[in-house]
């Protein structure tokens, strides 16, 4: 393999591209420069289509699919190069290895597409080019449908989710916008359609997920209503201001997650605490997951914005969106809102988790 060091990354060039094709060779270095470019800031790339960059802030869909992101500096390897009739597909590993001998941590196999525009070769997406030759397409308001020919539509749910997000919309006081929705039955069918062949997060056990960014939602085993990343469309980038516990609960709140209502995960978490009388909630920012489909996050996040709600329906919601991204902020928005100190949270939430549950 031949190496080459750009900042952080090391990008490697697998023995089997053809570097000497002339055509392979303007893709591959296209890549390589991109790569180089710093592709996790925000700018316009000049690597990139002008197309996909007009319409979308975030252009690279799949930059902001890891934490910090996909291009924070895991050594690179191109592994393939495909000539598809002057549309080249772009396979690339993103893997690091440690000199002991042990197996590679693989973050992702992940592809993007290089044509020519006005001449030169530039970089696309492997969403639309994937979308457009092998999914279904239903409109239903403001919602674009994307889902694999197997299925057959449900419009009724569709309706209910353009509905959902109208009033999301309405009292939250935030602009509506047209929102792409890609759902299959398995997460991984929708990874695939995005350009990853395999994916860290996203491999293993079957069940329900979902996740969003910018302006479109992916859903993989909920059907045409799933509206917990829909809330994310639209709160989170007109509530800047905001913990992450406040986000995912509210989401939770409206939205249900992992297919299920809020007061499912109430229920679970209920039972599980019960069990475990020493985990204490006085520090619950610390807490994670109860297990792959309870998340201390949306449970207790969820459960703090019922409460506030409660108390004061949106109103008081949109003014919990708006006190903090700390940990301290938090806390002192529960004081606020629901006059609880964090010392006295652990018998606090217990007690709601208990009365909710009945």
């Amino acid at each position: 393999m031949m190496k080459m060091t750009f900042g952080q990354s090391i990008i490697s060039i697998d023995k089997l591209v053809d570097t000497t094709d002339i055509e392979t060779k303007k893709v591959v270095t296209l890549w390589i420069n991109y790569l180089e470019s710093k592709p996790d800031s925000l700018y316009d790339n000049p690597y990139w289509n002008s197309k996909e960059k007009a319409e979308h802030k975030h252009f690279d869909f799949l930059e902001s699919e890891f934490d910090p992101s996909l291009y924070m500096g895991i050594p690179v390897t191109i592994l393939n190069v495909k000539n598809i009739n002057g549309l080249y597909q772009i396979k690339s590993i993103f893997a690091s290895c440690d000199s002991t001998g042990k197996p590679p941590d693989i973050l992702c196999i992940a592809n993007v597409f290089a044509k020519k525009e006005n001449g030169e070769y530039k970089l696309f997406n492997a969403l639309p080019i994937n979308r457009d030759k092998e999914w279904n397409h239903k409109k239903a308001g403001y919602i674009d449908y994307y889902f694999p020919f197997y299925h057959s539509f449900d419009s009724v749910k569709a309706e209910k989710q353009n509905a959902f997000m109208i009033d999301v919309c309405k009292n939250f006081e935030v602009p509506i916008k047209q929102v792409e929705y890609y759902f299959a039955d398995d997460f991984n069918e929708i990874e695939r359609l995005r350009g990853f062949d395999y994916e860290m997060e996203t491999s293993g056990k079957l069940k329900p997920q979902g996740k969003s960014d910018d302006d479109k939602v992916y859903c993989g085993g909920m059907g045409e209503y799933y509206p917990h990343e829909l809330i994310h469309v639209f709160i989170n980038p007109n509530y800047s201001n905001c913990h992450n516990w406040v986000l995912e609960g509210l989401a939770t709140f409206s939205g249900g997650s992992r297919g299920q209502e809020l007061i499912w995960h109430i229920k679970r978490a209920n039972n599980f605490l019960l069990k475990h009388p020493e985990i204490d909630l006085s520090n619950v920012l610390k807490l994670k997951s109860i297990d792959e489909y309870t998340d201390y996050r949306y449970v207790i996040g969820g459960l703090i914005c019922e409460l506030i709600y409660e108390k004061g329906e949106w109103k008081l919601l949109r003014d919990f969106l708006n006190t903090g991204k700390t940990d301290t902020d938090y806390h002192n928005a529960i004081e606020l809102f629901l006059n609880v100190k964090q010392k006295d949270l652990n018998t606090f939430l217990r007690t709601e988790l208990m009365n909710h549950a009945k």
